[in-house]
């Protein structure tokens, strides 16, 4: 027989079959010749599930699409996600000892003022009655209040121990650099709450032999601070640092400039009159703050976590930047504040869980009806100019000229730092978000699955450190005007897709 000058001379009968009958037969079973479909699979039934339970629709196992993902696995599609780098926070644990202090105050205090059994069942109802003298009926309250020996009593054992609870967790991670000799001043002191505050969260300046400058209205109240402050230390074992009571007011002349400014719940007791201007207001007592300080000293002020007080925070922390004093902390830039608290806007302040307090304090609140399960804050650190002058790098060559080529240019794009300012909030589509401040302005930080679950975790005050992105190409978010930034990006820059994207043909 003739071979067909088709076929080569190898192949035997059973393979002449004419091609038109072998196509018929492919479109018949759905696939190639030889049974074999498209991308070259064996037959199988469809219906079937895939291996390891996995539907055809989607290619992914049987699960509750409303659950989160565990393990670490990223969403389909994306990529893994890695924690952002975190900074000091606002709020910090106190130590074993400082924790000891804090929870011996009530006992320590009753050694420095004793109160008999009559007067310490008073002792809630005390509380009570200065609770509504300094809220509901401020305007009533007379300016030495302090000087009554039971309104005394009844705000070093309620007020005094939530702030220093407040001011422990604040000293523990604020930059208070101090040497030895430096003087300091605390203005509006009262019983000296904010020396004692910083004396318990910082046993490493406990040794360096400092002078405080203790100034208030009531020398009742600052009487009665120093033997506080004394019996504590005592407690500790250290020499005291040395403490020069002064009776007057915001202003008052002291014997020579200090390292230190210190004001806490002072502020919103004064400014009442609503006849002056809370920004002229702030900028008085700005320059009254600079006037006491030296030209590389610190100034703190810290107030009540409340939108009227955080809004007098936000105009001091402009008005010390005028005095030549930069924000050192809890602000992670010097631009314009984007939480002024202003009228219907988000306001700066810190919260924390009172679970920790101790129990004295929380059964105390509790029998004057005064219990509390947060407490907030709102504050600004600032730092006056260097003295030092920094050094001029020299031009070097080869890789040192590279490494420096390097370092000016992660100078020029540095990374975003985020100071988180709110609690984890419910976005749509499974998300979390949270509200913070950042060199361009207030922003929404938001992620699914794992970075939720992150975002969850991130306690007030805590400071993430983002990759600087493009501000133009950020959308905002429709109710507060923030700019969103997603730590999950499930997929890469437009740009960036379309150079992986593969060349059709």
């Amino acid at each position: 027989m003739t071979k067909h000058d088709n076929q080569s001379p190898d192949n035997s009968g059973a393979d002449h079959i004419p091609f038109y009958e072998k196509i018929a037969t492919r479109n018949r079973r759905g696939g190639r010749a030889g049974g074999a479909p498209r991308g070259g699979r064996p037959d199988r039934d469809e219906r079937s599930p895939r291996a390891g339970g996995a539907p055809r629709d989607g290619g992914r196992p049987d699960r509750d699409e409303r659950a989160p993902r565990t393990g670490g696995a990223p969403r389909a599609g994306g990529r893994p996600f890695t924690p952002p780098k975190e900074c000091t926070p606002v709020f910090a644990a106190p130590g074993k000892d400082a924790q000891k202090l804090l929870d011996r105050f009530f006992d320590l205090s009753l050694d420095v003022l004793p109160l008999d059994s009559r007067k310490l069942q008073q002792l809630p109802n005390d509380i009570k009655e200065l609770s509504h003298e300094l809220t509901d009926e401020r305007s009533e309250r007379r300016k030495g209040y302090m000087n009554d020996p039971a309104t005394l009593s009844a705000y070093i054992r309620y007020y005094q121990w939530w702030n220093l609870v407040r001011l422990v967790k604040l000293f523990s991670t604020l930059p208070v650099t101090l040497k030895a000799g430096d003087t300091l001043a605390d203005l509006g002191s009262g019983p000296l709450t904010l020396p004692i505050a910083l004396w318990i969260a910082r046993p490493d300046l406990r040794e360096l032999p400092l002078t405080w400058y203790c100034v208030d209205l009531s020398s009742g109240a600052l009487s009665a601070g120093e033997e506080l402050f004394l019996k504590i230390a005592a407690e500790t074992g250290c020499e005291p640092w040395t403490i020069v009571r002064v009776k007057g007011a915001m202003g008052v002349p002291l014997r020579k400039k200090v390292s230190f400014v210190a004001s806490a719940n002072m502020f919103n007791e004064m400014y009442l009159d609503d006849s002056v201007s809370v920004f002229d207001f702030a900028d008085s007592q700005a320059r009254d703050l600079a006037s006491y300080a030296l030209p590389d000293a610190s100034i703190l002020v810290v107030e009540p976590g409340i939108p009227r007080t955080a809004n007098f925070v936000s105009l001091m922390r402009r008005a010390l930047m005028k005095e030549g004093f930069a924000p050192a902390a809890p602000c992670p830039h010097e631009e314009r504040c984007p939480f002024p608290g202003e009228r219907g806007k988000k306001w700066c302040h810190f919260v924390f869980d009172t679970a920790s307090a101790p129990e004295g304090l929380k059964k105390l609140s509790e029998q004057a009806g005064l219990a509390k399960d947060r407490a907030a804050l709102s504050f600004v650190f600032s730092r006056g100019a260097e003295a030092a002058v920094q050094p001029v790098e020299e031009k070097t060559s080869g890789a040192e000229d590279s490494l420096s080529m390097l370092s000016r240019m992660s100078e020029m794009y540095p990374p975003l730092r985020v100071r988180i300012i709110s609690d984890p909030i419910r976005l749509p589509g499974y998300r979390t978000g949270l509200y913070g401040c950042s060199d361009i302005g207030m922003v929404l930080v938001s992620g699914g699955y794992e970075a939720a679950k992150y975002l969850e975790q991130c306690a007030s005050g805590s400071c993430l450190e983002l990759p600087r992105p493009n501000r133009k190409e950020l959308d905002r978010d429709p109710k507060s005007g923030a700019l969103l930034i997603e730590l999950d990006r499930s997929k890469p820059p437009a740009r960036q897709e379309r150079q992986d994207r593969p060349e059709r043909r």
